[in-house]
């Protein structure tokens, strides 16, 4: 009988858990930039319960033979996810450079993030958010304007 119960206790577990999974969306965008001589391919994934996002992680790689337009963009993006990260929190990064890409991979965690102050300084659009949560759809309209297609759960 204890074995039963215990068993029943992990299934009921089990099937609360399950209802909450986190499920995700992809965008991803291809540009070809020949007139500034790079490449960018991207995947974001957007994680999401409840039609909240709960984190996004990113992987960036801007490809070039011009090694200015790859000291560009390790700089920028170095310089923007670091600022980004003392401003609201929750940004965790690393780039990885070759002498023909720039390899990035991004996590933002909106667990920690102070979203309502990405909102009242202008990174998010605050037709993005409700209750101080970034929305699923808000979060693929923001990567849909910047040319990305996604698709997803």
């Amino acid at each position: 009988m204890k074995k039963f119960i215990k068993l029943f206790s992990v299934l009921i577990v089990l099937l609360v858990c399950g209802c909450d999974k986190e499920k995700y969306i992809t965008c991803t965008n291809n540009i070809d930039n020949t007139a500034e001589n790079y490449k960018l391919n991207a995947t974001y994934k957007i994680y999401y319960n409840k039609s909240y996002v709960t984190k996004i992680e990113k992987e960036e790689s801007y490809t070039s033979n011009n090694k200015s337009v790859l000291d560009y963009f390790e700089e920028f993006k170095d310089l923007n996810y670091s600022n980004s990260n003392d401003l609201y929190g929750g940004f965790t990064y690393n780039i990885k450079r070759d002498k023909a890409y720039v390899y990035i991979t991004t996590i933002i965690d909106f667990n920690i993030s102070d979203v309502k102050k990405m909102v009242k300084e202008g990174y998010l659009d605050k037709d993005y958010v409700v209750s101080n949560k970034l929305t699923t759809r808000g979060a693929m309209h923001f990567y849909e304007a910047m040319g990305a297609e996604c698709e997803g759960d």
